[in-house]
């Protein structure tokens, strides 16, 4: 075998040897960031995650450093594998999503509900610590895998009776409210099961009140009408109310809450209407 012969041979053993590392070393401990919110997005509702988005730039010197060190430690990755969805977000390439969520500053990292858009969100450059205080922080609030889902079985099946929304919420439970501690929202007389309770909805109502205001999440993203949801068919879900209006909607809605949610809220915009919104 001639010298040039025996170091090509070397030079192709050598590319084939650091392809194989390079491989497993994606598959061993790298992530997969995502780089299509749309995808991410989906992906986040069909998994019940919040996506974790990090904006950066290839000129971000700050973004370079957090990418080999915070985000390249073992236990952060463990974590967001665990409770997020990873997207990486380039502001020069994609301006309107940069835009949607206010960034102009890099880096500039997100926690996003992909039902609601809402976002909590750090700037600047985090080292390991205080990286994994925001996402512990964060995921409790957001983290669709993780919010209480239970289906209440007691009520009398009327929309909005004299059950106290604030116990329903709080307390995880139905308790009959006081006509002596009543509010009106939204057109409706609602009653609270003490003074403390009322002054609670009072000071936040939105925060009780149902989500689509009572109607079925279920019916709602299967059939594109509006139903009226009923008390005995409760569901909560990241802290907020669903009624829905039969018992198979309910445990329906508790398995896959994150994507009815969705579905509803996409056939409310295709259709234009403000009937179901709060």
């Amino acid at each position: 075998m001639s010298k040039f012969t025996r170091n090509a041979a070397y030079l192709l053993a050598t590319c084939v040897a650091l392809a194989g590392l390079m491989e497993s070393a994606v598959q061993a401990g790298s992530l997969h960031w995502e780089t299509d919110y749309a995808k991410a997005k989906k992906q986040a509702v069909a998994e019940s995650k919040p996506m974790l988005i990090m904006f950066t730039a290839s000129w971000c010197g700050p973004c370079k450093k957090m990418k080999s060190s915070t985000l390249s430690n073992s236990k952060i990755e463990q974590e967001i594998e665990a409770n997020f969805i990873p997207v990486m977000i380039d502001t020069d390439d994609n301006p309107s999503v940069t835009r949607k969520f206010g960034v102009n500053a890099m880096p500039t990292i997100a926690v996003v509900d992909p039902t609601t858009e809402e976002s909590e969100k750090v700037r600047g450059y985090q080292g390991t610590s205080e990286f994994l205080s925001f996402l512990d922080n964060n995921k409790s609030e957001i983290n669709l895998a993780s919010a209480t889902e239970y289906v209440m079985e007691e009520g009398n099946g009327e929309v909005l009776a004299d059950d106290c929304l604030v116990s329903a919420i709080e307390d995880h439970k139905l308790v009959d409210g006081n006509k002596q501690f009543s509010s009106s929202h939204n057109g409706y007389v609602v009653y609270f099961a003490s003074a403390e309770n009322k002054q609670k909805f009072d000071k936040n109502p939105e925060k009780f009140w149902p989500e689509l205001s009572g109607n079925c999440p279920v019916h709602l993203a299967e059939t594109g009408k509006l139903t009226r949801g009923q008390v005995r068919w409760v569901v909560a879900f990241n802290n907020k109310l669903y009624m829905c209006d039969s018992e198979s909607h309910a445990n329906k809605f508790v398995q896959s809450p994150a994507k009815f949610i969705s579905a509803a809220i996409t056939k409310i915009s295709a259709k234009g209407s403000d009937a179901a919104r709060r």
